[in-house]
């Protein structure tokens, strides 16, 4: 593979090569959700919370960079931050905490390869900064000589600044952060360095951009499922385990429904692609975690179909589906829903799950009730 080589037929809306890079990083959801399945417990939770903010970072940073390039993008950056994400994958602390400094410095890897590779470019994103900037690398590199938990505090606190950094700072002047990237390269370059490009700012292309995001959201859906044929393959077919096998794959089919319809919101007619980035991408992060915690829920209950689902467990996956309808309902709010819909149907979808986790029901009403609700946004 040559460095000058670059994909080509950009009006394709979805590369081949960014959909292998999906399946990539939902492979390393999945070894995060069994993590959490295998530990739930508070620090669990925290843990689950911090790596996948970390990947999702990771994906994001990659799909901005070939959003950004377009008929420049390069096939090695692409390749290299798949490499790096499945090592992240391979060194999550929830298994072996010993390899935990691998997944930081994979992670640290991945910002950097989008980075170098999106200034190459000459393209600047300046809604989303971190795409070039690569965010605050000091609480990783110090966490590398502190001992767990506090590890994986001081990434807490790396991830936390990044995101607050977006939300407030994400549309900072452009030329003021322009002069700052042309001086940086301009220094290379008199140091001997490969020419500088021409800088512009630049938009994210919203059709690319919508179909990404909603694609991820179907590959994650698609991965909850697995799970539900996975076990239904290696135990027996028992009414303790049919029941919330077939009613997870209906609630996993509404889901999918939703997005299908109208975007990973799932809020009629809203594409949040058409808003900044600062806003769309941590929605984003939200709605799919929601799902991923959901899926995380339905898994335990299948693989051990004879036991209540445990107490932090049951709170995660209500809490996924609140966290989901509580994104449709933003969605539907940025969109100017009518108030109808959103204290008709994204409100009381959004607090039934909560509801229904604070009574402790068993993993068939638990199930039903949330089927329920997805079916009420259908």
């Amino acid at each position: 593979m040559t460095e000058d080589a670059v994909v080509e037929d950009r009006g394709e809306t979805v590369e081949w090569l960014e959909l292998f890079f999906d399946l990539v990083v939902v492979a390393a959801v999945a070894v995060l959700t069994e993590g959490l399945r295998e530990d739930p417990t508070p620090g669990g939770l925290g843990l689950f919370v911090v790596l996948y903010v970390a990947i999702w970072l990771s994906w994001v940073s990659v799909v901005l960079y070939a959003n950004v390039a377009r008929d420049r993008t390069r096939v090695s950056p692409v390749v290299y931050s798949m490499f790096l994400v499945a090592v992240m994958a391979a060194s999550a602390p929830g298994h072996f905490e010993r390899r935990a400094n691998l997944f930081a410095a994979a992670f640290l890897l991945v910002r950097a390869v989008a980075a170098r590779g999106s200034l190459s470019t000459g393209r600047i994103l300046t809604s989303w900064p971190l795409l070039q900037l690569g965010g605050l690398a000091t609480p990783w590199i110090v966490a590398m000589w502190v001992e767990a938990p506090a590890k994986y505090g001081l990434w807490a606190l790396g991830l936390g600044v990044d995101l607050f950094f977006v939300l407030v700072r994400g549309e900072q002047p452009a030329m003021e952060k322009m002069q700052r990237l042309r001086d940086r390269m301009t220094g290379r370059r008199d140091r001997g360095r490969r020419p500088v490009p021409e800088l512009e700012v630049v938009g994210v292309e919203e059709e690319h951009l919508d179909e990404r995001l909603g694609l991820f959201m179907i590959i994650v859906l698609g991965e909850a499922v697995s799970q539900l044929v996975v076990a239904a393959s290696t135990r027996p077919w028992t009414p303790e385990l049919l029941r919330p096998g077939v009613l997870g794959f209906v609630m996993l089919v509404g889901l999918w429904w939703l997005t299908f319809s109208y975007g990973f919101t799932a809020a009629p007619h809203t594409r949040l692609a058409q808003m900044p980035p600062r806003f769309a991408l941590p929605m984003h992060l939200a709605t799919t975690l929601g799902v991923v915690c959901l899926a995380a829920g339905l898994g335990e209950m299948v693989f051990h179909p004879d036991e209540e689902l445990h107490g932090l467990l049951r709170w995660v996956m209500c809490g996924g589906v609140a966290l989901h309808f509580l994104v449709t309902g933003i969605g539907g709010v940025a969109a100017r829903a009518p108030y109808r819909w959103v204290f008709g149907w994204a409100l009381p979808c959004t607090l039934v799950p909560l509801l229904v986790a604070s009574l402790e029901l068993g993993n068939g009403p638990t199930t039903l009730s949330l089927l329920a609700c997805v079916a009420w946004m259908v």
